[in-house]
């Protein structure tokens, strides 16, 4: 007899992605979780291929602020000096990539369903059209809200106060501001992939949770945090 600890808990294998392949268990749901993980995960992975130059940048993207118009917009900045800049004016296409550290999952720590070994990890993907924001207000009001997304994320010791651009002084402003190019990146796709082992029973989910919890690699307890926090949902 099959007990509730014997059933796998994930819906199908069919593919529920669109520009990636995404296991219906594993697909991120509603547009609000694809950009939560984004805010808590602001560094994505900008690649675009344009005149016949592929590139990527690790770049700052958080969500921008505009109301004025149909689709949601990302906003984000690399140094001017960058080549892939060349893109950005160009308003080429791109595909941004935002994940989290991911963890190896050994076959020892499953119980029930001994497989081949995987790879635990949640990524989301952004596919749109990139947009120079050419007016130096524009750039400053980014770097702002970028500052001020990123010092959220990083608690203030005792004693201590979030930075902000007000910081700088009128001259380094003048000096710093012009060395970074600003864009928005108008969303046409957003997708996500949760693979925390959804499709093993919660017998195996609790014997791999406690297998990452004794490695000492961050992303190990990173996976473990999200696959505990998923099983208590269950």
């Amino acid at each position: 007899m099959m007990t509730e600890a014997d059933t796998p808990l994930f819906k199908s294998w069919d593919n529920a992605g669109q520009d990636i392949f995404v296991p219906e268990h594993y697909a991120m749901q509603g547009e609000g979780a694809l950009y939560a993980f984004i805010a808590a995960n602001p560094v994505g992975q900008v690649f675009t291929a344009h005149d016949g130059n592929q590139q990527v940048t690790a770049a700052p993207i958080i969500r921008a602020q505009r109301l004025d118009v149909d689709r949601p917009l990302l906003a984000g900045h690399m140094a001017v000096r960058n080549p892939q800049c060349d893109a950005i004016i160009a308003g080429a296409s791109a595909l941004v990539s935002f994940s989290t550290g991911g963890a190896y999952i050994s076959p020892r720590w499953f119980r029930k369903n001994v497989v081949a070994p995987t790879w635990s990890y949640v990524s989301v993907q952004v596919r749109g059209r990139l947009k120079l924001l050419p007016e130096p207000d524009c750039a400053l009001d980014v770097l702002d809200r970028t500052v001020a997304h990123m010092e959220a994320l990083a608690p203030c010791r005792e004693g201590e106060r979030p930075w902000s651009m007000d910081a700088l002084t009128p001259e380094q402003m003048k000096r710093y501001v012009p060395m970074v190019m600003a864009f928005h990146l108008e969303v046409e796709a957003i997708e996500g992939i949760c693979r925390l082992n959804q499709e093993k029973d919660r017998a195996d989910m609790e014997s791999i949770i406690d297998g990452l919890r004794g490695q000492g690699a961050p992303g190990a307890q990173h996976i473990a945090r999200l696959m505990q926090a998923n099983l208590d949902t269950l």
